[in-house]
């Protein structure tokens, strides 16, 4: 093997690299260099690194299994809240039913006592037509005793002859139609 490094030296001068003794032990140093800075960095961050990787993992895992409560937790109040809209709905129809009762009930008890009012004004002004007719009658009947009155003071003044009577008959039938009846 070292006679191939040899003739590797040889033919170094028409080459661009040339794999001299130089540069072979540069390789190595090379090659050491990077064993020492693997070991170092093995020793001083494998566990650090490790555990910074165990502790993501950890909180990663730890956030899927909060997400995952918190679905389920959304979930249940989802379905809550279905169920109270459902309820709310219900309750909804419970107090539009309610109210329409109750105005209808309203409706009914003015209506009644609209019709209550009404008939107490219907018999009041019933009442007053019927006084207001016996105050006509009443009116009528001192006319006609004031008629007859007056026609009996005419007929007790003139002397009762027949041509007489029947003029003061027809005078006073002429005065009556002249009186205003109210019927």
């Amino acid at each position: 093997m070292f006679n191939f490094i040899y003739l590797l030296e040889a033919s170094s001068g028409s080459r661009i690299m040339g794999f001299d003794m130089r540069f072979l032990a540069e390789i190595g140093i090379q090659w050491i260099n990077t064993l020492v800075m693997i070991l170092i960095l093995a020793k001083f961050l494998y566990k650090p690194v490790r555990n910074f990787l165990k502790n993501r993992a950890e909180g990663v895992s730890q956030q899927l299994l909060a997400a995952s409560n918190a679905e389920h937790t959304a979930l249940s109040l989802k379905a809550d809240y279905e169920g109270k809209l459902g309820g709310i709905e219900q309750e909804r129809e419970d107090v539009l039913a309610t109210a329409n009762r109750v105005a209808k009930e309203k409706s009914e008890l003015m209506l009644s006592e609209a019709q209550q009012d009404a008939d107490k004004l219907r018999n009041r002004a019933s009442n007053d037509i019927k006084r207001e007719q016996e105050r006509v009658k009443d009116d009528l009947k001192k006319e006609v005793i004031d008629l007859a009155t007056m026609l009996a003071g005419r007929f007790a003044a003139v002397s009762l002859d027949k041509k007489s009577q029947d003029r003061l008959i027809t005078e006073a039938i002429s005065d009556i139609g002249n009186v205003k009846w109210l019927r």
